[in-house]
C-alpha cells in the first residue's frame, strides 16, 4: 500500500446511487487485505452526529472547510488512489478516533 494512516488523498470514488466516479478527498485509516480503508471528506455542513468538521483543515491540505464522514467507510485499491496531498492534525485524529469508538 502506498498510503499511510491519517493521510488525505485524492481518490477515485464511485457514487452511492450510480456508476459515476468522481475524484474526491478521502482520509486513510489503514489497510486490510490489500485495500486502503478510508473515509469520505466533503465540504457539506455536518449532517449527522458522526460527521466531524475538521478543525485544522488547511493543515490537512484542503482548500475549503471540510467534514469527515466517519460513517462512510470506503475500501479502495491502489489504482483508486490518485495523489496524497496532506495529513490531518493530531487534534483532529483524536477527535475522529473518539467519534468512531462510540
Amino acid at each position: 500500500m502506498k498510503c499511510k494512516k491519517w493521510e488525505v488523498w485524492f481518490a477515485k470514488v464511485k457514487f452511492e446511487d450510480s456508476d459515476e466516479i468522481k475524484k474526491r478527498p478521502v482520509l486513510i485509516l489503514g489497510e486490510k487485505n490489500g485495500f486502503a480503508i478510508s473515509l469520505k471528506i466533503t465540504t457539506h455542513t455536518p449532517r449527522y452526529y458522526s460527521d466531524y468538521l475538521l478543525k485544522h483543515w488547511t493543515r490537512a491540505g484542503l482548500d475549503k472547510e471540510s467534514v469527515v464522514m466517519t460513517s462512510k467507510t470506503l475500501l479502495l485499491n491502489d489504482d483508486d488512489l490518485v495523489q496524497c496531498f496532506g495529513r490531518i492534525s493530531e487534534y483532529d485524529m483524536l477527535q475522529i478516533q473518539s467519534i468512531m469508538s462510540r
